[in-house]
């Protein structure tokens, strides 16, 4: 089952929306914010396992970085 919601976007949001959109190759917005959801769903749930900090690694060069994602430490 599915239901259709409408949002209002104020310009800047809009353009960061249709920016994620594109970089994510996605073919339309909903499936830009329906898969944004699930990356959130995901962080959250293992932020009620407890942790709250997401590292990135660039398998190329094996940098890694730490990301600190200040909703994942309420």
């Amino acid at each position: 089952m599915s239901k259709r919601i409408i949002f209002s976007f104020d310009d800047k949001s809009l353009e960061n929306l249709e920016y994620l959109k594109a970089i994510g190759r996605f073919p339309s917005i909903g499936t830009a914010v329906r898969q944004s959801i699930e990356i959130n769903q995901a962080l959250y749930d293992q932020a009620s396992e407890g942790f709250s900090e997401v590292i990135v690694r660039n398998p190329k060069t094996k940098q890694e970085k730490t990301l600190v994602i200040p909703s994942l430490r309420r």
